[in-house]
Order: C-alpha cells, then structure tokens, then sequence
C-alpha cells in the first residue's frame, strides 16, 4: 500500500507494507539522511520524511521500524496488508512512563496499545485498524493550528512545531503526540474502548484508566476515535 500525500484522501494497494515516518522535534541532517537512506535503495529521505515500500513478503526495514524511531523520527504509521501500526515517540519523564504503561493491552488479534521506554525517550505503539472514509477532512483543519512551514524544510535542527505535512494522516497523529506529551490521554482510552475489554484468555477486563475530560481537543480526540475500525 502506497500512501500518497496530498491534501485530499488516499490511493492504496493493499497487497504490500508502507511506512511513512515523520520528525518533529529535531530535522535530520546530511549524516542521519545517509544513514536512513542506506536501509533501502528506494528510499529518499528528507530532513523531515523517509517512506518505504516492500511488495513481497519476509521483506522489511533492517533492525525493524523501532531503531528509526528511537533515533530519528517522532510520528510513524504503517500498513501491512490492512493490519496498521501507529507509532509515536517524545521526550519523557519516569513518572509519565508509569501513567503511559498503564494503558498497555492486547486485545483480539493482537489490536492494542504498547509502550517502550528507550532512554528518556518513550515509544507508544497502537496497533489497530483503520477506516479511510473518516481521514478525508481533516488536512484543513491542521493546517491553520501548523502554520505555513512545508515538509521539505531543510532546517538546522530546531524543533519543529511550526511543520505540517500534506498528509491527513500524519497530521492527525502529530496532534495525538501532542496531547500525549500534555499527559492527555483520552486517545489511548479511544483505543481500548474499540478492542479491549478483557484479556486475550477472556478472564476480566484490563484495568485502564479513564483519562479526565478536557473541552480542548475533544476534535481530534473524535477524529481519531472515527478512524479506528
């Protein structure tokens, strides 16, 4: 599956597996692009994105999506043949790690929430299931909360807040980053709502948290709710 970006929708080919990773915090220089472009002779990373594609099957990123994650990019989602990965990964204290490793679970077909701690770096991985019908609308409703700055800003390595990409996805999950780095974590409970409830032997359910109420965000929170199926 092919993810293309542009403002308006997607064109998917579902017999394969895409990743789309995305920097935010930090633009990747000369070095860190060599680096990115040696795992795959297709790939041709940016400062800020990388993608690859693999159309036949065993093939994958060498040492797997979490290295890329871990040292350069902050948003990742990734589709293998329906089945979606949503990565995100930001600065953290030990004290949110524990409020983070509460929502972990594993529901039927492995759809669920993980969390990884590598350094001071945590790693939320939501693994889930995606209704595209929902994702058409929303590139205009980041655009203004991001700003003018395009994706191939070839900065110095400051943060990059002001950034949007043309990918209505991408810029969802950016948002989500966002309000898990604030200690919202209304999207993560969203998740549990659609596959968890007990465990993988049926015995009870998960003991997650439910996060407070905000009025603010409660768009994204909705919009990421609609895309999970």
């Amino acid at each position: 599956m092919r993810i293309i970006s542009i403002r308006k929708g997607f064109t998917s080919d579902h017999s394969s597996t895409s990743y789309e990773f995305l920097a935010l915090d930090k633009t990747l220089g000369k070095k860190e692009k060599a680096e990115v472009a040696s795992l795959s002779r297709r790939a041709d990373p940016t400062s800020r994105r990388v993608s690859f594609t693999y159309h036949v099957d065993g093939y994958d990123i060498p040492g797997g999506w979490e290295n890329l994650m871990a040292k350069y990019y902050d948003v990742m989602y990734r589709e293998d043949y329906d089945w979606w990965t949503f990565a995100l990964a930001f600065n953290t204290t030990q004290e949110q790690l524990e409020d983070l490793y509460k929502y972990e679970f594993s529901g039927d077909d492995d759809l669920g929430i993980t969390v990884e701690s590598i350094g001071n770096r945590a790693v939320v991985a939501i693994y889930c299931r995606v209704d595209m019908a929902y994702i058409d609308d929303s590139y205009d409703e980041y655009e203004d909360y991001y700003g003018d700055e395009n994706e191939e800003d070839e900065g110095d390595g400051e943060e990059g807040v002001g950034f949007v990409a043309e990918d209505e996805l991408l810029n969802l999950l950016v948002q989500v980053r966002q309000q898990l780095m604030n200690g919202d974590y209304r999207t993560l409970y969203a998740v549990w709502e659609k596959y968890g409830g007990f465990d993988n032997d049926g015995e009870g359910e998960f003991d997650i948290p439910i996060p407070q109420d905000k009025k603010t965000g409660k768009n994204v929170v909705e919009q990421f709710r609609n895309i999970l199926n």
